[in-house]
């Protein structure tokens, strides 16, 4: 019997390639795996019952991926569709199926009592990994403030996947993530009560992991035999970030990171990169790259390129003929809530009588600076954050994900031409929020409201664009699409007119 069988898988790194021949030797069947551009295809000549058996040892064995899509059978296959080449490219990634954790386990015997008494003592543990050195602590506010004023971003290593929904609120694609072969950050939002202390975390979420390499295994089952089912970590000298994941819809979403994705082979350029800011910066930032991805550079697209950090968020129109043009800038603000105050006054007497009242009634919320080394929408989130009283980008992104609400209310997205260029009026936006708090909105509203308005505002400019250029495809990037209520909202407006583009095999951002 011959049956080819499709699975989708959107990275030609050939790591999964190789699980499943390893699956084919132990099954001993007359079967063949080969990697195309986001697939893979496996060719069987063979009894029906060896398939069926196959089948099901691939069912048991085969890691979840995060790049893995759906697989089915197929009548034929293009033949013409040239088959990858593979490159002597080797990721920094721990194929850690359910046997290889077996066989580490078993095979090996390390005392790890000093970290843990320490540990187990509210110390601060130095542990060398695979991928470099980590500091690992107990969840405690005051440890993890100490380190988030360092500049440190801190991070949960789960140690007892049993307990995890002791403690999150997690779906069944969260926990798909957490276990896929690559291992990555997942966004966990902590139960009610959970985090009341905040021990673990500033606000209800924080990024999450399982076990990725040999030396994380053996430590974290040691841990948990001490009955330590998690623990706070942060990256001290690591050779690779983390891959950051999310989803949406059916679709798995790579926000930062390289570890497990690079070194990476591009096919597209023909050249390996060792980094996505290597891959990012040779293909001219992340909107051109993407367009790169999807073969659309020859082809009028706009891209909305919305990035925390970045100076150079724009929405743009890239055209053939003449290339790419910015249509729109975010602006990278003064960072000073003293000047972000004065700015919004000189907009007209209504706002200078807002700002002073907002001012007494407020003031504990404006004593506090805001963070000076940052840009683009971060620096604009800050603000916004600072006059709700709260104390940053995360913090508000956070709130207005933990509101249950399916609409808001309308925050200004208003339009400010300077020296020929359209910039978002950040004023405008600052100055909307701060009157309806005048007016005792709550803060999970006006925050939630935002990524509502801010959707409204890339759909508005898409269409007005589309108008004058006739494009019908849109590339989304940068690592604000990773809020689930900026995409959602602007997918649910915009796939109905266009081919909607996000990263697939890369990640949505530097």
């Amino acid at each position: 019997m011959q049956l080819i069988y499709k699975i989708e898988f959107n990275t030609t790194n050939p790591y999964f390639k190789h699980i499943i021949e390893d699956l084919i030797k132990e099954a001993n069947i007359n079967a063949t795996c080969k990697q195309y551009r986001s697939c893979l295809i496996l060719r069987f000549d063979a009894k029906a019952e060896a398939i069926e058996s196959f089948f099901a040892l691939l069912e048991s064995k085969l890691p979840v991926s995060i790049f893995l899509g759906k697989s089915y059978v197929i009548e034929e296959f293009d033949e013409t569709i040239e088959e990858l080449e593979e490159k002597d490219v080797k990721q920094n990634l721990s194929l850690l199926t359910n046997e290889s954790i077996r066989n580490i386990i078993e095979n090996n015997d390390i005392d790890f009592l000093n970290d843990i008494v320490k540990i187990s003592k509210g110390e601060v543990s130095r542990f060398e990994t695979h991928n470099g050195l980590k500091d690992l602590f107990l969840p405690n506010k005051e440890i993890r403030k100490r380190f988030e004023k360092d500049g440190f971003e801190v991070k949960l290593l789960i140690t007892n996947i049993d307990k995890l929904t002791d403690l999150f609120d997690i779906s069944n694609k969260d926990l798909q993530l957490l276990c896929s072969i690559e291992r990555p950050l997942v966004k966990l939002k902590f139960k009610l009560l959970q985090n009341a202390q905040k021990d673990f975390s500033s606000t209800n979420f924080i990024y999450a992991k399982i076990p990725d390499d040999k030396e994380t295994v053996l430590f974290s089952k040691a841990l948990k035999e001490n009955n330590i089912n998690w623990v706070l970590y942060v990256n001290d000298e690591v050779y690779q970030d983390g891959l950051k994941t999310t989803y949406f819809n059916d679709k798995n979403i790579i926000i930062h990171g390289d570890k497990g994705l690079f070194p990476k082979f591009d096919y597209t350029a023909n050249k390996k990169f060792n980094s996505s800011k290597e891959y990012f910066d040779e293909n001219g930032g992340v909107y051109k790259a993407t367009l790169a991805q999807y073969a659309k550079r020859l082809v009028p697209t706009i891209g909305v390129y919305f990035s925390l950090k970045s100076k150079s968020s724009t929405i743009s129109i890239n055209m053939p003929s003449t290339g790419l043009k910015e249509v729109i800038v975010i602006p990278n603000i003064h960072n000073s809530i003293e000047n972000c105050m004065d700015e919004i006054a000189t907009i007209d007497e209504h706002c200078q009588r807002l700002v002073t009242n907002y001012t007494n009634k407020f003031c504990e919320y404006l004593s506090k600076d805001v963070d000076k080394n940052t840009n683009g929408f971060e620096s604009i989130l800050n603000m916004c954050a600072k006059v709700l009283g709260l104390n940053d980008a995360k913090e508000f992104e956070d709130i207005a994900l933990s509101v249950n609400v399916k609409s808001g209310i309308q925050i200004d997205m208003k339009l400010l031409e300077m020296d020929g260029i359209n910039y978002l009026d950040y004023r405008r936006t600052v100055q909307s929020l701060m009157s309806y708090k005048m007016a005792d909105v709550d803060t999970g509203t006006l925050a939630y409201s935002f990524y509502e308005s801010l959707s409204e505002f890339v759909c508005n400019y898409v269409n007005e664009i589309s108008t004058k250029t006739k494009s019908k495809d849109v590339v989304l990037c940068g690592d604000m699409f990773s809020n689930a209520i900026l995409l959602s909202k602007v997918n649910k407006t915009l796939s109905k007119s266009y081919k909607l583009m996000i990263p697939k095999e890369y990640p949505l951002d530097y």
